[in-house]
């Protein structure tokens, strides 16, 4: 312990072989077996057996677990809590690994945060070409596939499981975006600017890229498809038809979905892809439920109205027909003394000459007769 120690000071060494080598450092804590072992750098806590042992000039880092940050040589604020965590990491700086093998593979990878067993287990790459950093992993397995994926997040027990070389994903949810293959049973994911959440969501993708989800298993067909996306639990995000269809919009339960007519509006899209029920002057979008419903009040209204004048033509009809029946009595009675007066004329037709003969006669018999 502190065996070459010369000018270090505020140095704690507990443990065999614990900060061996340490000429010159300061602010140092190791404790246990061989932590520490090759330092000389300065800031440095390792607790665990064999932590932090490679690291010569890194500083500002804390190791606490069995070999945590054990190849560690250069690499500076980096921080390991759980055992084999951070194991490979020789120059990464700014990590936070904790969980057992979290960052395990990691060796120049920077700016990462694992939280969960074998989190970012895979992760490795040159931080000079955006390759393995500034990743974010938390739960077990989440992210455990990715090598040199850049800006990934995932969140959930095995979130973006099967991530690669895919870059600027966001995953939220068990096993969120992409195959198992910590498992064995996946395909390894390579496609950029994916947003899962949800159970399982985008659980199938691979190549495809710019696809957003949300709900469990939704997207969960979607595999080579782009800027697919879902929004409902079981959304598959494939056409029935066509199968997987890039730039498309699945929604659920819409289709066959009950609403109330009375006052349903129709939604219309514009080139933006805005949704909208009028337009931007304020002037309402012609509503067809709405037209149908006054449609329907107006011919109710016109057929009540063609009721009550049906109504009042029957009372007119029947007022006409009594009124024609007086009159029918009134040309009855006409027609009786016509009749009547029709008889008479003939009696006088009759009884006139007979009078005018006689009465002819009685003169012409006066006329003859002797003075």
């Amino acid at each position: 312990m502190l065996f070459s120690l010369t000018t270090g000071i505020f140095n704690t060494a507990v443990g065999s072989l614990s900060l061996k080598n340490d000429l010159t450092g300061s602010g140092n804590t190791a404790v246990g077996a061989g932590t520490l072992l090759a330092n000389t750098a300065d800031q440095n806590t390792a607790t665990g057996l064999a932590a932090l042992l490679s690291n010569t000039s890194g500083t500002q880092n804390t190791a606490n677990g069995t070999l945590a940050l054990l190849s560690n040589i250069d690499g500076d604020f980096n921080n390991a809590f759980g055992a084999f965590a951070l194991f490979s990491n020789t120059s990464g700086g700014a990590n936070t690994a904790t969980g057992v093998q979290a960052l395990f593979t990691n060796a120049t990878g920077q700016d990462n945060a694992a939280t969960g067993y074998q989190a970012l287990f895979s992760n490795n790459g040159d931080p000079t070409n955006n390759e393995g950093s500034n990743n974010s992993a938390f739960g077990n397995y989440a992210l455990f596939s990715n090598t040199i994926g850049y800006g990934n997040s995932a969140f959930g027990w095995g979130a973006m499981p099967s991530n690669s070389s895919g870059s600027f994903n966001t995953a939220a949810g068990f096993q969120a975006l992409g195959q198992s293959v910590n498992a064995g049973d996946g395909a390894l994911a390579t496609g950029n600017y994916n947003t899962a959440i949800g159970e399982r969501a985008l659980g199938g993708v691979t190549t495809g890229s710019y696809n957003a989800t949300l709900g469990a298993e939704a997207g969960s067909d979607v595999n080579a498809a782009n800027n697919v996306i879902c929004i409902g639990a079981g959304v598959p995000g494939v056409s029935s038809v066509m199968g997987e269809v890039d730039n498309s919009c699945y929604i659920g339960n819409i289709y066959n979905a009950p609403l109330d007519l009375s006052t349903a509006v129709p939604v219309l899209v514009d080139q933006d892809g805005k949704l909208g029920t009028q337009g931007f002057d304020g002037n309402k979008i012609a509503m067809r439920a709405r037209q149908d419903r006054r449609n329907i009040e107006q011919f109710q209204t016109r057929v009540t109205e063609l009721e009550c004048k049906v109504v009042r033509q029957d009372a007119t009809i029947v007022e006409q027909q009594k009124q024609i029946e007086i009159l029918t009595g009134q040309l009855k009675d006409q027609a009786a003394q016509i009749r009547k007066v029709s008889g008479q004329i003939q009696i006088d037709r009759h009884t006139t000459p007979i009078a005018a003969i006689t009465g002819e006669a009685t003169n012409a018999a006066h006329r003859r007769r002797p003075k």
